[in-house]
This record gives structure tokens, C-alpha cells and sequence, in this order.
């Protein structure tokens, strides 16, 4: 395999994983942590009994469980186990998410003497009946950490619950904090501690640089930047999924092979992905953390993170990806207004400052953060409540920010001491839906019932205007209660005119088999819902409606089969509110 001398969490963790007894490792990201559990584990592991019986036979094994957080760590470990089964005999199976069930299912069938697998698959498949864990002796949480931080206890606690009392465990991760991962120390047995390197510690090959830049120029900024410092061998790590594909979008709109690997993306994708990126068919890789830890890709010239991280301990994760194995490598932060304090936080887990990246030549934007280039890091990162308050703060500048670039033709903010009563600015309503509630109407609405109506609408063309027409009152077919100017003697055509332009079309002139009695027609509101557009109920029922859904109380009646059903039928008569949907299912 090509070792010639044992890492220090190999030469520290071998001795007690041979001797059979649990162990607590932690180490710095890259320094051959798989290896470290793989090769003595491997080394002493029985094999499975091989049946050649046609018929149907008991599945055997695993004897072996490797549970790691994400599918690509699910198939490096699995590409360094099969070179150490070409020597040991022994067969191994992966079982992650994103592909089919079946080929997983026949696969342990077969039986396995090693399980490599991601907590949510297996999970499913032992709830399927297809895999079953009560032979396993050695058990292996790999990144344990990051599984906590997935949210996958419950499923790992359940897995673990599967397995033999007896066994021996063996749990790496890159920190032992208990508040990381104190909930699942438990596991192990009197372990054997190791820990070569803190979290906090980043490879001496790796410079760091930070770039302030305003939020205006940040998307444009990230072309310019792998344009000049070259977009071979890189890769862009986004806080999110979409940013990442708007990444990947704006970088080949710029020309540059680039491609994305997130959660969201299926299992072959991210495999086609991270095979382009290995053969150099593709430029530049664009991720979120989920590529952080433990992917072992050589030649990678330099990292670009275009969204500060959220946890501090992630930075660490991402920029090594480069600089592995005594590699040089360098890391570049973009940081605006709303990531300064968070960059901060990175400089004071790491104990050292990031240098001020040369951004000669480069458009910046006229709003980019000042950063001390003489800082000295805090003590500490900052608490819980600190943390809390910088995300309230934040919300609030976006907020701010987002208001600022609204339409102008919005109405200003009132000024102080201006009376807090005084009526809002109504919204665009669309024509015909104006709604004006009883009591917020400049005059009083005088209420009508639906018999009233049909009353007054036929003695509208010998009736003089009264003097509740002239206060706004609801006869004259004006709901909202406002005034306006008699306009009879204007000409027929100027009237029809206005009265189409402002959805109030009046339909007297048509015959009143074709107008109906709807409400929304005759333009009142009945006394409980006069502020709403309301179908009242008509006295007249039985003749139907539209489109099958007449013969109900409250739909507008002009002929069709509803009432027709229920005339013929003898079918009661439904108690369905006005504006339900008839009698259609």
C-alpha cells in the first residue's frame, strides 16, 4: 500500500487495537485515521463460513460494522478496505444512501465479514429485515463528532443497541470534548485514550489568507479571484446547498469547469463529481461541509471558503483539504460585514491570525469590512448568548438593508409625533374586488336584504335619487359607502366606459335572465360579511347554475342540472354554506 512508516495516530492506536481493547483516538483531519483502525482490526478478524448450497441459507455476518456519517467516507473507507482484502480474504460490503435497495439487499444475502455503512440505510435495511448485526465483534464510529453534529444519535445508539455486549468498539473523531461528544463516550469500555493533535490545530503547510469584501461584489468576486490565482486543483466551500449550485452556475457562465456536491444531489452525481474532479475534467469542486471531513483528494492546490462557516471547528475541516500529507497548500476566506465577528471566532479557536489577501487588481465593492491587519486574536470564541445576540443583530441589519432597496413608491415612515391613528395606505386591489368594512366607511352604508334589492332594482328607473343614494348608500349598487356625482346626464358610452374601467360594470341593460342574482352582480353585501367578496343566497332556487354546481343554496341561478337532480330526484337539499362547490365532489 505503499507505508513506510506508521503516522502518529497509527503508531499510537495499532498496539491496542491488536490487543483487543477499545479505544478513544483523536487526530488532526488527513493524518490516516482509516488506516489506523483498518489494519489491526482487519489483521486479527475472523472469516464467514462460505455456503455453495443453491438453496436459500442464512445470511452470515457481518463481523465487522464500520458506521461513518456521509457516503463518500462510506466508499474511501471501502476503497482502502478492498486493497487490504486483496491480502486478508476477507469480503466487504457498502451500504449508503441515494442508490436502490435491491443490489444492498442481494449483496448482504450473500454474506459479508465487513459492513461499511452510513446510520440512515442501515437503519432502513434492519427495519426491512435484511441485515442483521447480532454477529458482530469489533465495531468502528468513524467521525463520530460530525454524527453528532448530523443529528444521527438516536439512529447510532439504536445500531449500537444491535450488537454483541462483547464486542470491541473503537470510536474516532477529530476532538474528545465532552460537550461534542460526551453523549456517546458511554459506548466504549475502558478505553484507551489518544489524542496526537488538538481540533484547534491547522497544518503548518497550509497559509491562510482573509479577503473583506462588500456583499454588493462577493458573487462576481469569486470568478475574478480563480481567474487570476488560476482554477485548477480548487475547491469553493458554500455555506448551503442553493448557494452552492448558484456557485457552480455563475462559475460556468464565467468559463470555468466547475462542479457541485451537496446533500441534495443523488449518489451518482456526487460520484461523477468527485471522479471528474480526481481525473481533472473538472476545474473546480463547489460543496457545502458535507465534503469537509475525512475526503482524501490529492493535488489540491487551494481552497476558497466563499461563506464563513457557522462552527468554527468546520473551518479547520475545510481547509484541510489541502496541504495533506506535507503537501503545500493555501486557504482563502471571503468575510463581509455580516462575518467578521464569526472570522474572529475561527482566529481565536486557531490562537493565530489569517493575513490580509493581496487584492490588487480587484473589485471589492464599495461597503467591505475593515480588518485590522495588526489584530491579535481573543482568548476564546464567543458564547452561546454572544452568538445569540450577533444573529439578532444580523437579522436586523439584513432587514434594514432589504427595506432600503424596496420600491420607492412605497409611503414614507411617519414622522415623530404625527397622530398613530391617521389611516394606512390601502394595497393595489384588482378591479371589481374592492372591500371597504362597514364601519371604516367615510358615510354610512345603509344595508338592504337581497328581496329589498330586487325591489329597489326595479323601480331604479322611475325612482328620483334619494337622499340615502346621495349619502352612499347601497341602492344605487355602491357598496363601499362613498359618494359620487350623479352622472345620468352624461352620455350612455362615457358612463359604460368608466364603469368597465373600475369593474363595476352595469348590467341593467341586458335581460335579466342572463344577469342573475349573485351578489357580486347587484353589488351588496349582506349585513354579516358586508366587508367581503360573498355569494348571497337567492330566494330563487332551483333553476341550477354553471357547470353542474346549481340546485344549492347561494349559487347563481342561470340553468343547468343541479336543480334539475334535485327536482327529478326528490334528493334533499344540501345544507352547503353559499360559495361551496355545489354538488360536485
Amino acid at each position: 500500500m505503499g507505508y513506510t512508516a506508521p503516522t502518529p495516530v497509527q503508531a499510537a492506536s495499532i498496539p491496542h487495537a491488536l490487543d483487543g481493547e477499545d479505544v478513544l483516538a483523536a487526530a488532526q483531519t488527513g493524518t490516516g485515521k482509516t488506516a489506523a483502525f483498518l489494519l489491526p482490526t482487519m489483521n486479527n478478524l475472523p472469516h464467514v463460513p462460505r455456503s455453495r448450497a443453491r438453496g436459500r441459507v442464512a445470511a452470515q455476518g457481518p463481523l465487522m460494522l464500520v458506521v461513518t456519517p456521509t457516503r463518500e467516507l462510506a466508499q474511501q473507507i471501502e476503497e482502502v478496505c478492498h486493497a487490504i482484502c486483496l491480502r486478508t480474504g476477507h469480503k466487504s460490503v457498502t451500504v449508503v444512501g441515494g442508490v436502490s435497495y435491491n443490489p444492498q439487499r442481494d449483496k448482504l444475502k450473500r454474506g459479508c465479514d465487513i459492513l461499511i455503512a452510513t446510520p440512515g440505510r442501515l437503519q432502513d435495511l434492519i427495519n426491512q429485515g435484511a441485515c442483521s448485526l447480532d454477529q458482530v465483534q469489533i465495531l468502528v464510529l468513524d467521525e463520530a463528532d460530525r454524527m453528532l453534529d448530523m443529528g444521527f444519535l438516536p439512529d447510532v445508539r439504536r445500531i449500537v443497541g444491535y450488537t454483541r455486549e462483547d464486542r470491541q468498539t473503537l470510536l474516532f473523531s477529530a476532538t474528545l470534548d465532552e460537550k461534542q461528544v460526551g453523549s456517546i463516550t458511554d459506548l466504549v469500555t475502558d478505553p484507551a485514550r489518544v489524542e496526537i493533535a488538538p481540533v484547534t490545530s491547522t497544518a503548518d503547510t497550509v497559509e491562510q489568507y482573509v479577503l473583506p469584501v462588500s456583499l454588493e461584489s462577493k458573487n462576481a468576486l469569486l470568478a475574478d479571484v480563480l481567474k487570476r490565482e488560476g482554477s485548477n486543483r480548487v475547491i469553493v466551500f458554500c455555506r448551503t446547498k442553493h448557494r452552492a449550485d448558484a456557485c457552480s452556475r455563475r462559475l460556468a457562465r464565467a468559463g470555468i469547469t466547475c462542479a457541485a456536491i451537496h446533500g441534495d444531489r443523488s449518489q451518482a452525481q456526487r460520484e461523477r463529481a468527485l471522479k471528474a474532479f480526481r481525473s481533472g475534467e473538472c476545474d473546480v469542486l463547489v460543496a457545502t461541509d458535507v465534503l469537509a471531513r475525512g475526503i482524501d483528494i490529492s493535488d489540491v492546490r487551494y481552497v476558497v471558503n466563499f461563506d464563513v462557516p457557522e462552527d468554527p471547528v468546520d473551518y479547520i475541516h475545510r481547509i484541510g483539504r489541502t496541504g495533506r500529507a506535507g503537501e503545500e497548500g493555501w486557504s482563502l476566506t471571503f468575510v463581509t460585514v455580516d462575518d467578521v465577528d464569526g472570522f474572529y471566532d475561527i482566529e481565536a479557536l486557531m490562537g493565530k491570525t489569517a493575513e490580509i489577501f493581496d487584492a490588487d487588481g480587484l473589485e471589492l465593492g464599495p461597503h467591505a469590512p475593515e480588518v485590522d491587519p495588526d489584530r491579535v486574536p481573543a482568548k476564546a470564541p464567543a458564547g452561546k448568548k454572544e452568538k445569540k445576540r450577533r444573529r439578532k443583530a444580523t437579522a436586523r441589519a439584513k432587514a434594514e438593508r432589504s427595506s432600503g432597496s424596496k420600491r420607492t413608491d412605497v409611503a414614507p415612515k411617519a414622522p415623530q409625533g404625527a397622530k398613530e391613528d391617521a389611516p394606512k395606505p390601502s394595497r393595489r386591489k384588482r378591479p371589481g374586488k374592492t372591500r371597504v368594512h362597514a364601519d371604516e366607511a367615510s358615510e354610512p352604508v345603509e344595508l338592504l336584504t337581497a328581496s329589498e334589492i330586487r325591489g329597489e332594482r326595479v323601480k331604479a328607473q322611475d325612482r328620483p335619487v334619494s337622499k340615502s343614494t346621495k349619502k352612499g348608500g347601497s341602492s344605487g349598487g355602491l357598496a363601499n359607502g362613498r359618494k359620487r356625482e350623479d352622472d345620468r346626464s352624461r352620455p350612455e358610452r362615457s358612463r359604460r366606459d368608466d364603469r368597465r374601467r373600475s369593474g363595476r360594470e352595469d348590467h341593467s341593460d341586458r335581460p335579466r335572465s342572463d344577469r342573475g342574482d349573485s351578489a357580486r352582480n347587484r353589488g351588496v353585501r349582506s349585513g354579516r360579511d358586508a366587508w367581503c367578496n360573498y355569494d348571497e343566497p337567492s330566494d330563487r332556487r332551483g333553476r341550477g347554475g354553471r357547470g353542474g354546481r346549481g340546485g344549492q343554496p347561494g349559487n347563481s341561478a342561470r340553468g343547468g342540472r343541479g336543480s334539475s337532480y334535485e327536482q327529478c330526484s326528490g334528493a334533499p337539499r344540501s345544507g352547503r354554506r353559499p360559495g361551496d362547490r355545489g354538488g360536485r365532489r
